[in-house]
């Protein structure tokens, strides 16, 4: 069973801002920041992202059989991939100019180190 480490949490949100991705952000599933990397002046707003999520995810159990793991929005300010992480909203945000492969990957890559301990709580 993994622990939920706060500080390797902020550690882990902190490492993925850079390459263009200036915001990492944890919410609970109502968008409250659970845990949050930023690294410009500008405030992402977390609870637009939770709030796409949650109707992209439920319009994806009837399109993809419930198998939407995540969601890439580009806009006129820049991109989000968005999605879920145990109980939680995983939400990272980029430059406009930021590969959205790049974006994907540090994506994929931070939700899988963060789940295991993640996971355990939402076991609890």
């Amino acid at each position: 069973m993994s622990i939920l480490k706060p500080l390797a949490l902020q550690k882990a949100l902190d490492q993925a801002n850079t390459g263009g991705v200036y915001a990492a952000m944890l919410l609970n599933q109502s968008g409250s920041p659970i845990a949050q990397a930023i690294l410009d002046s500008e405030r992402p707003t977390a609870s637009i992202a939770a709030h796409i999520w949650k109707l992209n995810a439920a319009s994806g159990d009837s399109i993809r059989g419930g198998n939407l793991e995540n969601l890439m929005i580009e806009c006129d300010q820049g991109k989000v991939a968005v999605g879920a992480v145990a109980q939680y909203i995983l939400c990272l945000y980029s430059k406009q100019s930021t590969e959205t492969g790049l974006l994907m990957t540090k994506f994929s890559i931070l939700r899988d180190h963060i789940l295991p301990p993640l996971s355990s709580i939402a076991e609890s």
